[in-house]
């Protein structure tokens, strides 16, 4: 099973792709006109089975604005493609890889659109353990 991974954002969207059991950063896309095409060009091209999507709660586990945000990306995706779509609480993805790249020494002003494919890799990395727990 070959999986995508997505942390879906206002200006970019992070995509990873698993590798058996582990997944790799793949792609920052920009959402600018055509960037739907680029998802399903790179779906198509890894022979991904399912989308796994970021999708933010708020503390309390209700929804906010971004998790709106991530639900329609998952309806654009549906228009495109035929796969499943799991959803993965995804609260503070992005700091946590922030932080750990921080705790490394690299620089978060050189990362600025890096940390969002990273994000959708530890996303879709938490889907991959969760299935070994099963």
């Amino acid at each position: 099973m070959r999986a995508a991974g997505f942390d879906p954002g206002e200006r970019r969207i992070g995509m990873a792709i698993s590798v058996g059991e582990a997944s790799f950063p793949l792609e920052v896309i920009q959402r600018v006109e055509g960037w739907l095409d680029r998802v399903r060009q790179l779906l198509e091209e890894y022979g991904v089975d399912v989308l796994v999507v970021g999708v933010p709660l708020s503390l309390d586990g209700g929804e906010t604005e971004s998790t709106r945000m991530a639900r329609r990306f998952i309806a654009e995706l549906s228009r495109i493609v035929d796969l499943p779509v799991v959803e993965v609480d995804e609260r503070f993805s992005s700091r946590s890889v922030e932080r750990a790249l921080t705790e490394v020494g690299v620089s978060m002003r050189d990362q600025r659109g890096r940390v969002d494919d990273l994000a959708a890799a530890d996303i879709l990395q938490r889907y991959l353990d969760g299935l070994g727990n099963a």
